[in-house]
């Protein structure tokens, strides 16, 4: 861990630091650690995620049920529970991958 001192020889630098300080419920070096922390945040370049690219052909299932029209001509206005629902695909979903 680093100590670091900062010495602001702009009195109007250190009057809108202070202010913005205030602002947003800090002291002063919390406020300061928060832009540096911020500052570094947007200027590092990120990390490339790796990840694995799966093959759609050998990944994705066709629909082996026929969906019927409804009377009212929308597809799923039977379901009453859409989250119930939604549950349940997840589930047999996992259980295909398994």
């Amino acid at each position: 861990m680093q100590d670091i001192h900062l010495i602001v020889h702009d009195p109007q630098l250190e009057q809108a630091l202070l202010r913005l300080a205030k602002q947003h419920q800090q002291n002063l070096q919390d406020f300061v650690m928060t832009v540096l922390a911020r500052y570094i945040q947007e200027n590092e370049p990120v990390a490339s995620l790796n990840i694995q690219k799966l093959d759609p052909l050998q990944h994705s299932q066709a629909p082996t049920q026929a969906f019927e029209m409804m009377e009212s001509g929308l597809v799923f206005s039977d379901i009453d529970d859409s989250v119930d629902f939604a549950k349940k695909l997840r589930q047999q979903a996992w259980q295909r991958h398994e």
